[in-house]
């Protein structure tokens, strides 16, 4: 495998990047992890209108359980963060994989609205925090250089597997009935999970690799050991200084609470609107294939220009976009909307752990991350909520759109704010000075290219 893998290499050129290293593995199962964690909290939706017909609860009601699940998620995200650094993503993914298969069957036999609460609201909750909350620094300790692409390949996964989920729900909640979908995702996900997990490595060093993009005059970074436990508490208290981590909490709430409302309410609203199940279902289905490019391209842009900027772009877009639903009326219309939309909405979120590596280095980002993730859960958790409120007192959607457009370009404005990210922030994470002798490294390493963080601006 790793011969053909060099043979694709020197075939198409690929002077700046190899697909003979490791650090793809650790990719493609940190996309697995993603798709699998992130499309049940992603096509909640799908789950709105079965639960009114069975049990008669309202919407609002109903929202309340997403609402939970995701101040839950945001509670326990800096926690998850700490234990990914402090025991291993591995290991704090595998208590998530548990965590997750409890809270996948509990729902599937729940008969009262607390059930629900405390099966999707609290336990899936938590799984969510340590699932996805650890995956992503681990994946930044495998890049040197190039986080931006690395990181754009795996938030794909953030678009095709909701993508992916709401319609495998849609048609099994025609054929077997919500609860049996439940049962069968839960242990489908779950088994997938529990495989994957077996062939992650928390670090190059415990896989006996080097970081791709390591040239050979780099210094290996400190990633273990006692000195880095107590420098990594140190570097931390640098981050908490700076302006920048508090705000892109700020900006990461902002930004969640806008698109939390179209992802929870797109469905409900368009059957209100004459739209079929399984057709408004696939207007969810369309934003997310759509927002596959910018998912991908945002970080990849990150890396070579201004974040802020392509952030800037991104939340301007999703809040003018919104505006398109208030006089959407036919299928037509919402799948309009969610061509247009699902762009700039792809690229909303995926560019900050290149932001963060821009400002803080090589610093192990777990904890600022989890710190990110805790403002995202409470805006996923507002977000969710909008909806289903506003249509209890109003019997419409329109203001829960609003407020939508409002929060995304009070984000765009809260961009502006941040520092120039042509520097760094705080002090360079340390380096060892024994120089790397494992055998796969990029083939970056042999490249003209001079030492440095790559990225530019």
């Amino acid at each position: 495998m790793r011969n053909a893998a060099l043979w694709f290499d020197r075939r198409f050129g690929l002077e700046e990047h190899t697909i003979a290293h490791y650090a793809w593995v650790i990719v493609a199962i940190a996309g697995v992890v993603q798709m699998v964690g992130a499309a049940i909290r992603m096509a909640f939706g799908v789950l709105i209108d079965p639960l009114v017909e069975t049990f008669g609860w309202t919407p609002g009601s109903i929202g309340l359980a997403y609402a939970l699940m995701s101040i839950v998620t945001a509670l326990a995200s800096p926690l998850g963060g700490y234990l990914g650094n402090r025991f291993g993503a591995r290991r704090t993914m595998m208590a998530g994989t548990v965590l997750f298969f409890i809270g996948m069957m509990w729902t599937s036999q729940t008969q009262q609205i607390w059930e629900l609460y405390v099966a999707y609201g609290i336990v899936f909750g938590i799984s969510q925090a340590l699932l996805l909350v650890p995956v992503v620094p681990a994946v930044a300790s495998w890049f040197r250089r190039h986080l931006g692409l690395g990181t754009g390949i795996m938030m794909v996964s953030w678009s095709l597997g909701p993508a992916l989920v709401v319609q495998v729900l849609a048609v099994l909640f025609e054929n077997v009935g919500w609860s049996q979908a439940f049962v069968i995702v839960g242990v489908v996900g779950t088994g997938t999970l529990i495989f994957i997990l077996l062939f992650f490595k928390n670090t190059p060093e415990d896989a006996g690799k080097t970081a791709y993009g390591t040239y050979k005059t780099d210094n290996p970074l400190m990633t273990s050991g006692n000195v880095f436990v107590s420098t990594q508490k140190e570097f931390q208290g640098f981050v908490y200084k700076t302006n920048a981590f508090w705000n892109l909490i700020n900006i990461h709430f902002l930004g969640c609470v806008g698109h939390a409302v179209i992802l929870v309410g797109i469905i409900p609203l368009g059957i209100s609107k004459g739209l079929g199940p399984l057709t408004a279902a696939g207007v969810l289905t369309t934003i997310s294939i759509v927002s596959v490019a910018t998912r991908f391209g945002a970080p990849v842009l990150s890396e070579r220009m201004s974040p802020k900027i392509v952030m800037f772009i991104s939340f301007f877009g999703q809040g003018v976009g919104v505006f398109l639903l208030l006089t959407a009326n036919s299928t037509l219309d919402f799948y309009i909307f969610a061509v247009v939309w699902a762009i700039p909405y792809g690229g909303e979120g995926t560019a900050f752990p290149v932001l963060i590596r821009k400002y803080f280095g090589h610093t192990p980002m777990g904890t600022t991350y989890g710190w990110q993730l805790l403002g995202a859960g409470l805006g996923m958790a507002l977000g969710g909520v909008i909806p289903g409120i506003v249509f209890d007192i109003t019997g419409t959607y329109t203001w829960a759109i609003i407020l939508s457009a409002v929060f995304s370009l009070a984000g765009s404005i809260a961009i502006l704010l941040l520092e120039n990210t042509r520097r760094q922030l705080i002090p360079n994470w340390p380096e060892m000075e024994a120089k790397p002798t494992s055998g796969e490294v990029s083939s970056a390493t042999i490249g003209s290219a001079e030492p440095g963080i790559a990225g530019g601006n």
